[in-house]
């Protein structure tokens, strides 16, 4: 087997890892885009979910005030056809009940804005964490280039070291041989360091 020069073997194990390292950048970011896509469609789910707990929210609200008014219609009746007028306690009576009765819609309507808030806070959440993987992405593939440019100069470096007269390997010494000599123990012979 015919001598390699050690830096042809540099450039081929500088490449290698320069393609490595690109790949794992390339990786990293698909990965990145793959994780924004994913932060994104929650972050429209998200704020689908608060839409719909806003109407329903509205819903509620509406079906309290008029169960309100059917409730308050049900009191006149039965006052007037009691003969009771609807003045002193009986108004006083009509009036806390209508009071509750608005409380307890507009507590639903505050209770429906809070969810929806924290629904769209957690939208807001997600398409932050989809631009920091993308950051994060872009980050991988930056230092990526940096490490290939990194091991392309390194190889360049060492390159210019050993063409300058430095020794070159020799990968035929380092093979393995049979002997016919029976007292050579494995059959191995050793490697030529320069030895002659």
């Amino acid at each position: 087997m015919a001598a390699i020069p050690l830096g042809a073997m540099l450039a081929a194990s500088a490449a290698m890892s320069a393609v490595g390292a690109i790949q794992q950048g390339m990786a990293a970011q698909a990965q990145a885009q793959a994780a924004q896509g994913a932060a994104n469609y929650n972050a429209t789910i998200k704020r689908q979910q608060a839409a719909s707990e806003l109407q329903q929210s509205n819903a509620r609200e509406e079906q309290q005030r008029r169960g309100t008014r059917q409730v308050l219609g049900q009191q006149r009746a039965a006052l007037a056809q009691a003969g009771i007028g609807m003045g002193g306690s009986a108004l006083d009576i009509e009036e806390q009940s209508a009071d509750r009765a608005e409380l307890d819609a507009l507590t639903m309507r505050y209770e429906g804005d809070l969810r929806a808030k924290g629904l769209l806070a957690a939208a807001e959440g997600a398409e932050y964490e989809g631009r920091a993987a993308i950051s994060a992405g872009e980050n991988a593939m930056t230092g990526a280039y940096l490490s290939a440019g990194a091991s392309l100069l390194s190889a360049a470096g060492s390159y210019k070291y050993y063409s300058a007269g430095m020794p070159r390997a020799d990968v035929t010494s380092y093979a393995p041989s049979i002997s016919s000599t029976p007292n050579m123990g494995s059959g191995m012979r050793l490697p030529n360091f320069g030895r002659k």
